[in-house]
């Protein structure tokens, strides 16, 4: 063997030991009855090593090891396991072809249970997919304890031996009866088992906020464990509050066929606290991935409202900060740990940073998200098992529909000005002009600093709440806001037919306000409570910062006396507050799957008498209100990506530019010039001390003076002109060749550059005050002086949102311009149904996530509430509805708007006059017959042999053997002439 060799098979021996198998040579076998792998040559390739797994004395599988491709060790795996059992006919296990089977370079591991596509007597299995059973990655070899879990089920279900075997033949047992599945509950349930079936490892389930997907995986959960024997589940939640939520639905659950709960048949495990640990026994554990990540590490994570809680929830680094997690093997938590791991609200990226974690474990993995985004889609390798959309919840009534209320006031359209000085009159009448003096609040302690204002501050609406928060503009918007609850956003029933008010709220729905930071939210907290004149439990903080957020948010689910909630981020996803009438949205959201995300809070249905228990003199909820404060609403929306793009640099961090510094390393002209954006941002939060610090590590130069130094450094301006003159000295081209001058002279341009850097490559103490300041202080400016107003305050109607969705589809239609061409085509030729649609889906499958309300359902919708469909349905649309739409965009109707059902009228009209002519007559009967095809056409956009006996008039008038009889004897058979009006009333 090479000495490659050597080490692969080193390093092959070193995991078979981690996890837990015994290595030695042939002659050491039946020292011990343990778990035992026994290092042999491979019989004809003498770069090769085998070992030969023996789980109580039975030989079960094979480990083959070299410095190879592990597919191509995998395949000798296959080829040796049937020769290597008849040559220990007393040892192999069931006298199978060994089926447990393992190739590896020490590196990578791959895997192959042979007994996936067949029977314990070594027969196919029905339903086994063609080509055998399907290797795949594992991180490493299975415990020996492992494998003999999976020789007793084998022993157990001998038809199906495998997990991957018995996900193909599930019972087809009732879902439970006693509490009646929603069908997309029951599709989804159906898709996954499907998709699992398929062998395939990863789906996605995309279901509406508030649809069940909590108890639809439950539901599954059952089924895997019972039926299927799973071993173990986990359930990944963002949040210690959602794991909360999934364990009571868990806890709660009664399997249809059980009497008693299914937590004591599969014991139920919640991983949130620092030394709660794992038990064999937990079939079921629910916890963050960051507090998975620490007990596959050895880490302790902190208990629940613990200090560093926030770490190990949402977005939280576990404290590896910008690292990737590095995953060893753990023996108190190995690879095949888990049968099956879901993933709540997967549209996060915890498959981004945390994705080394997750593909850890040998696992089928499950998505749960109302909003998935690209790459939601990517990770699970577009596997969407099923799709349940809001406006299909709103039309089941699973959830409520909602309205819009706008508010906008002056500063947040304008921003504003903040002058240096006030112009005073003085007692004898002489003006004075007072300094501006504005408090500053640090974000972290809240601790005020009062600075003087040297010159005037104009702020963009784009800088509200992040560098300034005006309290004249939040206290105009909550006083606006309330103002109009009861008049305009909650107005009085009145009854029609008399005028009279048939009934009124006075009772504050429950609200949630959305903060664009902790401080933000305090202010409005604040303006909220002094607007109502009411007392602290009226208005509520519901921040991660803020102490027992998960009791804060079960108070304002259950407690009457809480009427409005603040939050940031808190309650954005997943936390269910069903009696939710209003959202305000205070802060602006660029984001398409998170704005849904924060909308589904209001979109969960609710009983009246439960409503009514928190809001009394709510009747029901069957809508509820976005007030839109910042035009959330209005402008388009984005889908979620990464910071840092493939391909693209990343923009680094303060830290990294100072770092980069103190190493020497070379800084490019962008990243000067972001070096000094960050600095002249740190600067106007720096306080007297601070600055000081700062400036005196820097031997006094003053920071707006290395801040300067660094942007002319940087300057593109100035860098053309060093190029031209660099050029113009050499005999080069001049400005009027119109051609590149080719690269800065040596000397000009890097002298400025080292010169501008020179303070934070030599001077630590720079760097480590600036670090200091960034890391201690981070100040928002006060304005408490300008005054707002020019408030405009209006309910968004449906012809508004028609009106803005139709010039957005009509844009679309323009950007798609080449692609609507060849739809136009398929059109006017007539072409077939199927292609038809083919080439819609084509141009609707490329509109990005932000406009998925480009249903049919919607399209149509819009064209209905705008006028253009004046006598259509508003609801209840479908293809031939979106074919008229199409039509009508793409001229092929005249200017006027045609419903499908009369382009297919025209169609028939033409037909039968062309029968006419041609001389071809029709009975009353079949003139009646052909009037039904018609319709049939008219709702289906299509017709066909199977459609007569499927359309309920057809039906009733006999069916496809009724139309064969009334055409017999025609120039055309019946067959003929159907696929004849198939193609001439159709698409």
């Amino acid at each position: 063997m090479t000495a490659a060799d050597m080490q692969a098979s080193e390093r092959a021996e070193r995991a078979l030991r981690e996890a837990g198998w015994r290595v030695c040579a042939p002659h050491e076998r039946d020292l011990k009855p343990d778990a035992t792998a026994v290092r042999t040559d491979h019989p004809q390739d003498p770069h090769l090593r085998m070992y030969l797994l023996y789980v109580a004395r039975d030989l079960c599988g094979l480990v083959v090891a070299g410095a190879v491709d592990p597919d191509e060790l995998m395949a000798e795996a296959d080829q040796l396991a049937a020769p290597v059992a008849e040559h220990h006919p007393k040892r192999a296990w069931q006298g199978l072809p060994l089926p447990f089977r393992y190739g590896t370079n020490g590196h990578v591991w791959r895997f192959r249970n042979a007994l996936d596509v067949q029977r314990l007597d070594g027969t196919p299995a029905p339903g086994a997919p063609q080509g055998g059973a399907r290797s795949r990655y594992v991180f490493a070899p299975a415990r020996p304890t492992t494998v003999a879990r999976w020789k007793r089920e084998a022993m157990r279900f001998p038809e199906a031996p495998t997990l991957r075997a018995r996900l193909r033949q599930l019972p087809n047992v009732p879902l439970d009866p006693q509490r009646q599945l929603y069908n997309a509950q029951r599709r989804a349930i159906e898709g996954l088992e499907t998709s699992f079936a398929a062998d395939r490892p990863r789906a996605l389930i995309q279901m509406a906020t508030g649809a069940g997907k909590t108890y639809t995986v439950v539901q599954a959960s059952h089924r895997l464990l019972k039926h299927a024997g799973a071993h173990r589940v986990l359930f990944l939640v963002d949040r210690n509050n959602l794991g909360d939520q999934a364990f009571m639905e868990y806890r709660g659950f009664l399997p249809a066929d059980s009497k008693k709960p299914l937590h004591e048949e599969f014991p139920l495990k919640h991983l949130s606290g620092g030394r709660s640990g794992l038990a064999d026994s937990d079939k079921i554990v629910i916890t963050t991935i960051q507090r998975l990540w620490c007990k596959l590490s050895g880490g302790t994570a902190p208990e629940p409202g613990g200090k560093d809680e926030e770490k190990f929830e949402a977005g939280g680094t576990a404290g590896l900060e910008a690292a990737v997690p590095k995953v060893r093997y753990s023996a108190d938590l190995p690879p095949d740990y888990f049968d099956f791991i879901v993933i709540d609200e997967c549209h996060r990226s915890i498959y981004g940073r945390w994705l080394p974690v997750l593909e850890y474990f040998d696992a089928h993995i499950v998505g749960l998200t109302a909003t998935p985004i690209g790459p939601t889609f990517a990770f699970f390798q577009e596997n969407l098992v099923s799709e349940y959309t809001y406006e299909e919840a709103v039309a089941d009534e699973v959830n409520v529909d909602y309205d819009v209320y706008r508010i906008s006031t002056k500063i947040t359209r304008e921003g504003s000005v903040i002058k240096a000085t006030t112009p005073t009159v003085a007692p004898d009448g002489t003006i004075e002009h007072l300094n501006t003096v504005l408090a500053h609040v640090d974000r972290v302690t809240r601790k005020q600093h009062w600075r003087q204002q040297d010159e005037d501050d104009e702020y963009t609406p784009s800088e509200l709440n992040a560098r300034v928060e005006s309290t004249s503009q939040i206290r105009t918007i909550i006083q606006t806001f309330k103002d109009r609850l009861f008049t305009e956003i909650f107005p009085p029933v009145i009854d029609p037919a008399t005028s009279e008010i048939i009934h009124e709220r006075k009772r504050v729905p429950k609200t949630l306000i959305f903060a664009a930071t902790d401080q933000h939210a305090e202010s409005i907290v604040k303006e909220v409570n002094r607007a109502w004149g009411a007392g602290d439990d009226f208005c509520k903080k519901i921040t991660s910062a803020a102490s027992q957020p998960g009791k804060a948010i079960r108070d304002f689910r259950n407690e009457p006396e809480i009427r409005i909630a603040v939050t940031v981020d808190m309650i954005a996803t997943g936390t269910d507050i069903p009696a939710l009438e209003c959202l305000v949205f205070m802060r602006d959201v660029r984001t398409w799957s998170y704005f849904e995300q924060m909308k589904g809070r209001g979109a969960r249905s609710i009983k009246p008498e439960d409503l009514q228990k928190v809001t009394e003199d709510a009747i029901r909820k069957d809508r509820f209100v976005i007030v839109d404060t910042v035009g959330v609403t209005e402008h388009a929306m984005v889908d979620a990506r990464p910071l840092v793009r493939d391909g693209q640099p990343e923009v680094p961090s303060l830290e990294r530019l100072l770092e980069a510094c103190a190493n020497g390393q070379a800084l490019s002209i962008d990243d000067v010039a972001t070096l000094a954006g960050r600095l002249s941002r740190l600067g106007q939060r720096l306080d007297d001390e601070q600055l000081a610090r700062i400036e005196g590590s820097a031997g006094g130069s003053k920071l707006t003076e290395l801040v300067t130094g660094l942007v002319l450094a940087a300057d593109p301006d100035r860098l053309a002109g060093e190029r031209v003159r660099a050029v113009a000295t050499e005999g080069g081209a001049t400005l009027w060749d119109g051609e590149t001058y080719g690269e800065p002279a040596d000397g000009s341009t890097d002298a400025v550059l080292h010169e501008a850097l020179r303070p934070f490559v030599e001077r630590e103490a720079l760097r480590e005050a600036l670090l200091e300041a960034v890391r201690s202080r981070s100040w928002i400016k006060i304005d408490h002086l300008s005054r707002d107003g020019g408030v405009t305050a209006e309910g968004v109607t449906d012809v508004m949102r028609a009106e803005r969705t139709i010039l957005n589809w009509r844009a679309y239609m323009e950007d798609q311009r080449e692609r609507f061409a060849s739809l136009r085509i398929a059109f006017e030729e007539r072409r077939p149904l199927n292609e038809v649609r083919q080439r819609i889906e084509e141009v609707l499958s490329l509109v990005s996530p932000p406009q998925r309300r480009w249903t049919d359902k919607q399209l149509w919708k819009a064209y209905v509430d705008f006028g253009i469909a004046r006598e259509g349905r508003r609801r209840g649309a479908g293809l031939p509805e979106l074919l008229s739409v199409l039509r009508f965009e793409l001229g092929l109707d005249g200017d006027e708007f045609r419903p499908y059902r009369d382009t297919v009228e025209v169609r028939f009209q033409e037909w039968l006059a062309r029968q006419e002519t041609a001389g071809a007559t029709f009975t009353e009967e079949q003139q009646k017959w052909l009037r039904l095809v018609m319709g049939v056409v008219s709702t289906s956009a299509t017709v066909s042999l199977e459609a007569l006996d499927q359309h309920a008039l057809c039906r009733d008038e006999g069916g496809w053997s009724r139309f064969r009889k009334v055409f017999e004897g025609d120039l055309r058979s019946p067959n003929e002439l159907i696929d004849e009006l198939d193609r001439e009333l159709g698409a």
